[in-house]
């Protein structure tokens, strides 16, 4: 693979990354949401206890969290939109679906070749040509 190539590879990966990022976000939000709802239940069952400061702190970091959460969230769906609109630039059918099963779905090369029907060889090959064919604005790395 091309150090170009590899660039191009790690641009297309970024939806992948930033999905894992948005889920774990997202497991936190729940968490927050899960330890404010508990802490809202023993100060109401305490009928209004000095506890309200720990129930008050959970309140402002699950806001805090969904946030951040709804950041890494709309994120992700802008680095979807830009690697689509790049792949769709590609006018062969066959290279676009490489591509969408590898770095949309996240399917391996093997998974990718059997949802298309080709040999696991034949895919990674179209999976290079694709990324020749990919017009991409990298910029340099420094």
């Amino acid at each position: 693979m091309t150090d170009e190539q590899a660039r191009k590879r790690n641009w297309l990966n970024r939806a992948f990354y930033a999905e894992k990022t948005a889920k774990a976000y997202l497991e936190k939000y729940e968490r927050e949401k899960s330890l404010a709802q508990r802490l809202s239940r023993t100060f109401s069952e305490s009928a209004g206890s000095p506890s309200g400061n720990s129930t008050e702190d959970a309140l402002i970091r699950l806001a805090v969290t969904e946030r951040q959460t709804q950041e890494k969230l709309k994120e992700l769906v802008h680095i979807r939109e830009e690697i689509t609109t790049a792949i769709q630039q590609i006018e062969d059918n066959d290279l676009q679906a490489v591509l969408v099963w590898h770095y949309l779905n996240y399917f391996t090369f093997e998974q990718t070749a059997e949802k298309m029907h080709y040999s696991e060889r034949n895919v990674k090959y179209k999976h290079k040509q694709a990324l020749d064919k990919i017009c991409i604005d990298l910029h340099p790395e420094t």
